[in-house]
């Protein structure tokens, strides 16, 4: 059976990273890994779009926190339109599009508690600051699950509190060719 890869990311990552989201989906997937995202905008879109390109979707799934593909950004809704219509699965939440503040923020995290509990690893982008990104890295932590941080710019930095229990990565690291699968 496949292990679950996990890739999140701050909502302001760029679309620059989108090649090294896509090279590491292609790393996990030739290791047996299946692909899991939350559909977010950023990291998360980035990666079904991979999955895509590479005609893999059905090696993907992506963890809802809405009943319906309407909860999603716009932007990213065609990104899950294409996903879902070559393969690829949808674990649904209980929120609907439109619900109060309070509502949508507890079905996120929600979602991204059902993401990580179903994942063997995660990989994580950060840029800023992203709140929720680092409450799915905790989440992984607090269950021991290994944790590859990606700092990519726009002042994101890891709490000392979690950086001791993460692989964490500078994104020029990367552009030396270094191996993190």
């Amino acid at each position: 059976m496949s292990h679950l890869a996990g890739f999140v990311g701050s909502r302001s990552l760029p679309v620059s990273f989108s090649p090294l989201v896509a090279s590491l989906v292609s790393a996990f997937r030739a290791r047996g890994f299946l692909v899991a995202s939350s559909g977010a905008v950023g990291a998360d879109q980035y990666a079904l779009s991979a999955l895509v390109e590479q005609g893999d979707s059905a090696s993907g799934v992506v963890f809802s926190a809405w009943s319906s593909a309407s909860g999603f950004p716009v932007s990213v809704r065609p990104s899950v339109g294409r996903f879902l219509a070559s393969g690829g699965q949808v674990v649904w939440g209980s929120c609907s599009a439109g619900a109060p503040r309070q509502q949508a923020v507890s079905a996120l995290l929600w979602r991204n508690q059902r993401l990580v509990s179903a994942c063997s690893c995660l990989v994580a982008f950060l840029h800023g600051s992203s709140r929720g990104t680092l409450f799915t890295v905790r989440q992984a932590v607090r269950r021991g699950i290994p944790v590859y941080v990606f700092l990519c710019g726009g002042g994101a930095s890891l709490p000392a509190d979690l950086a001791s229990h993460c692989f964490v990565l500078n994104k020029p690291a990367m552009s030396a060719g270094r191996e993190v699968v």
